[in-house]
């Protein structure tokens, strides 16, 4: 930026400069999150813009296992966006200021879904 640059200028570089400074913070608090529970499965793992870790769990039961870890609740929901009911099951917790969602997702099976169909009054 030239010394001349504007006021709005100055203040989009700190807009920027903070938001890399939440990054680095939500970077931090999420190795030190995969360092203290390397034990427990992840098949992935991404920062989000805001201040949040979304990991991504093997199983609803290794939802369930983070989330006794981290003494959290797990909620547990099915949709079905129109090609198909998927079960979610998912955590979500803050450490140190920071949104923490462990998740798991599948497709339910042929019979899964005609009964939950059924109990939804979809059949």
């Amino acid at each position: 930026m030239s010394a001349t640059g504007t006021a709005a200028d100055q203040s989009l570089l700190e807009m920027i400069a903070a938001d890399e400074r939440s990054l680095l913070r939500t970077g931090a608090v999420a190795r030190e999150l995969l360092a203290r529970h390397s034990d427990l499965p992840l098949h992935g793992a991404r920062l989000k813009y805001g201040g949040e870790i979304h990991l991504k769990a093997p199983t609803a039961e290794d939802v369930r296992a983070w989330a006794a870890r981290l003494d959290a609740d797990v909620t547990e929901h099915t949709d079905d966006p129109g090609y198909g009911p998927f079960r979610h099951t998912d955590v979500v917790t803050v450490i140190d200021g920071v949104q923490v969602h462990v998740w798991h997702c599948r497709v339910l099976s042929e019979a899964e879904a005609a009964a939950w169909r059924e109990s939804e009054g979809r059949s």
